[in-house]
C-alpha cells in the first residue's frame, strides 16, 4: 500500500527556456514560470513566490499548482514516488520536514534555451530552427556562472539537439570540473545523426559523465521514419550500433500517433536488439498541428477510430520487460481489457 506520494521534481529540477523562463517541471503540465533567468538570479528563482507555491502543494498533498493531466501524477511514476522512496538525503529531508524553501541548491538542469536542431519534426516543430537566438549567449552565461556550481545532473538538451546546436556543443566541450564542481552525469537528449565515432572523439571530456543517452526515432521502419523524422535510416541505425557499444544506458523514444502505433511492438524488438529500452509517450500538441489534424493523430484519446486498435498494441508492448511506457501507462489497463480472449 503507498503511503505518502510525493514529487521529487520541484524540490531538485529546472528547466530553461530560450526566453529566460524558468520551469520546475515540464510547462506542459506546469504552465507558469517560477521566473526568469534573464531578469533574475538563479538563487532569487529556486525559493521564490512560485517555486515556493508548488512545493506548498507536493507537501500538503494537493498538488494544486500541477497539471490534472500530468501522466507521472495520474500513473504515481518517477518522480513521483513514495515519501519512503526518495533517494537523495537532501530531498528526503526538505520533504520530510515540510521545507518549501529549500536549503541546498538546483540539482538537475534540463537545457531548453536554444532550439536549433537537423530535423523538422512533425511533432516537435513546423519548420526547422537554425537561427542563433539572440538570448542564448546571455543565457549561457549564466547558466555558467550560476547553474554550474551547483548541478549535479545536466540534460541537453530538451529542446534542441546537443550535436547540432553549436551553443550546446560547445557548452559540452568545455565541461570541466573546476567550471562544473559537482557534476556527477550527464544525460543526453538527440535524434543521433550527428552522434558518430569522430563527434564522439570530440567530446572525450564528457565521456566520464555521459550516462544516459535517449534517442528520439518515432519509427520502426525507413517509411515511418521518413514521415515523421525526415532523416536518413541508414545513417541512424549505422550510429545506434555504435552508440550501443558505449558504456551507458541507451534509451530509444517514440511519440505514439496514427502512423507508427502499428509498429510499437518492431520499435521495441529494435531497442532490445541494440540493449536499449524503449520508451513510448503520447503525441502532444505544441501547437505544430491544427486541432482536426491533432484529433487525426492522436489515438491515444477514446474517441479515435483506431484506438482499440492502439490499445492492443499497447498491451502487447506493456508485457516485455524493457519498455517503459511513460504517459501511456495510465491506458495499460483498459488495454489488457482489450487483449483478453473474448
Amino acid at each position: 500500500m503507498r503511503e505518502k506520494l510525493v514529487c521529487t521534481q520541484p524540490f531538485s529540477w529546472c528547466e530553461v527556456h530560450s526566453d529566460g523562463s524558468v520551469f520546475l517541471c515540464c510547462p506542459a503540465w506546469l504552465k507558469a514560470p517560477a521566473g526568469n533567468l534573464l531578469e533574475q538570479s538563479l538563487e532569487e528563482i529556486w525559493n521564490g513566490p512560485l517555486a515556493r507555491e508548488v512545493r506548498k502543494g507536493v507537501l500538503n498533498g494537493t498538488f494544486h499548482r500541477c497539471g490534472k493531466r500530468c501522466p507521472r501524477l495520474a500513473a504515481g511514476r518517477p518522480p513521483v514516488v513514495d515519501l519512503a522512496e526518495v533517494e537523495d538525503a537532501e530531498v528526503h529531508r526538505a520533504l520530510s520536514q515540510g521545507l518549501a524553501v529549500l536549503p541546498y541548491g538546483l540539482k538537475i538542469l534540463n537545457l531548453c534555451f536554444d532550439s536549433r536542431c537537423n530535423l523538422a519534426c512533425p511533432s516537435c516543430r513546423a519548420a526547422p530552427v537554425d537561427k542563433h537566438s539572440s538570448s542564448a549567449a546571455p543565457l549561457l552565461e549564466r547558466i555558467l556562472t550560476q547553474c554550474a556550481p551547483q548541478v549535479q545532473t545536466l540534460v541537453v538538451a530538451g529542446h534542441g539537439d546537443p550535436f547540432a546546436t553549436p551553443t550546446y556543443r560547445a557548452l559540452l566541450q568545455d565541461i570541466h570540473p573546476e567550471r562544473w564542481p559537482r557534476l556527477e552525469e550527464i544525460r543526453l537528449h538527440t535524434n543521433g545523426l550527428l552522434w558518430d565515432a569522430a563527434t564522439w572523439r570530440s567530446l572525450e571530456n564528457i565521456h566520464v559523465l555521459a550516462r544516459e543517452a535517449e534517442i528520439s526515432v518515432d519509427a520502426a521502419t525507413p517509411g515511418t521514419y521518413a514521415l515523421n523524422r525526415g532523416g536518413d535510416w541508414q545513417q541512424l541505425l549505422t550510429n545506434l550500433r555504435f552508440i550501443a557499444t558505449l558504456p551507458l544506458q541507451g534509451k530509444l523514444s517514440m511519440v505514439v500517433q496514427r502512423n507508427n502505433f502499428r509498429e510499437m511492438p518492431s520499435f521495441a524488438d529494435l531497442a532490445d536488439s541494440l540493449g536499449f529500452r524503449a520508451y513510448f509517450s503520447q503525441l502532444v500538441n505544441w501547437g505544430t498541428f491544427s486541432r482536426e489534424e491533432y484529433r487525426r493523430r492522436a489515438v491515444q484519446h477514446p474517441e479515435h477510430p483506431e484506438h482499440g486498435q492502439f490499445l492492443a498494441m499497447l498491451a502487447q508492448v506493456a508485457r516485455r520487460h524493457h519498455v517503459d511506457l511513460g504517459n501511456l501507462a495510465p491506458l495499460v489497463n483498459t488495454a489488457a481489457l482489450v487483449a483478453l480472449p473474448s
